[in-house]
């Protein structure tokens, strides 16, 4: 397997493109771009999630695969391994010779509903014959009487106890984090008053500037998005439709990261 960054280099050579080129269409400093064909991962100064975001980037804009990429980095730098080809039995050439002693037989069905027959018709007929000839009235020769059979109950009688009530299993936890099925991360800001803001999304600055009181705006990374403010009491964070509370404390100077798992630490300014 080719290395990562010559594979990279090959596919923009290809179509004739410079370092200048791919960051003017991709908004990757040419330097990050030159440090990927390199490998110098160590240059990405966002991390491993900047490092992933400018690789699916990078990847697409010169018709590569961004998932290939990811794959080729995880196994040059993470040394994960090739998923091994199934391994196939081989068939045997000739069947194994049914059991034929678990193979029903409609004769032993038969021969089991015969006696069970049988058992029941000894019952019933034990039965006629103890009520014929008087054994539960105690005199022989008579039939019992209503009267005489209805024999008053002695001892204590206990009520069966109640069951206990079923309670209710435990709901499970709310998730914390609201995952979006396509991947990615969403980060809508809704400010509440004037609020310097800084964000970045997947390693570059998407905005820069003052959102006033009342204004919102969302933006998408493919790995993370940063956000920065002097005043992060001013603002609320909403991340993919689900509202993350208060940026930071009034007049705290912070800085937060969410990615599509959840929330991920970043460098405080």
């Amino acid at each position: 397997m080719d290395d990562l960054g010559n594979w990279l280099r090959g596919a923009r050579e290809a179509q004739g493109l410079t370092y200048q080129d791919v960051e003017k269409e991709t908004r990757i400093r040419a330097r990050y771009v030159e440090a990927l064909e390199a490998g110098d991962y160590e240059a990405m100064s966002g991390g491993e999630a900047q490092l992933r975001g400018f690789l699916r980037r990078y990847a697409h804009f010169v018709g590569l695969s961004p998932e290939e990429a990811i794959l080729r980095y995880e196994r040059q730098v993470h040394k994960r391994p090739e998923e091994p080809p199934p391994v196939v039995s081989p068939t045997p050439e000739s069947k194994a010779s049914p059991d034929l002693s678990l193979t029903p037989s409609p004769w032993r069905s038969l021969w089991v509903i015969l006696a069970l027959a049988v058992v029941v018709a000894m019952a019933l007929g034990g039965t006629w014959l103890i009520q014929r000839s008087g054994w539960l009235s105690g005199s022989a020769g008579t039939t019992p009487s209503a009267a005489t059979t209805a024999a008053p109950v002695t001892g204590t009688v206990t009520a069966p106890l109640p069951s206990p009530p079923a309670t209710d299993a435990a709901p499970s936890p709310a998730p914390t984090f609201p995952v979006a099925p396509a991947g990615g991360v969403t980060v809508t800001l809704e400010a509440a008053e004037h609020v310097w803001v800084r964000v970045t999304a997947d390693g570059f600055t998407a905005f820069e500037g003052m959102i006033s009181p009342g204004g919102a705006a969302s933006w998408y990374g493919d790995e993370m998005v940063v956000v920065e403010s002097g005043n992060g009491a001013g603002l609320v964070v909403v991340v993919n439709g689900q509202s993350q509370g208060r940026l930071c404390g009034r007049g705290e100077l912070c800085a937060r990261g969410w990615g599509p798992r959840g929330e991920i630490e970043v460098t405080q300014p």
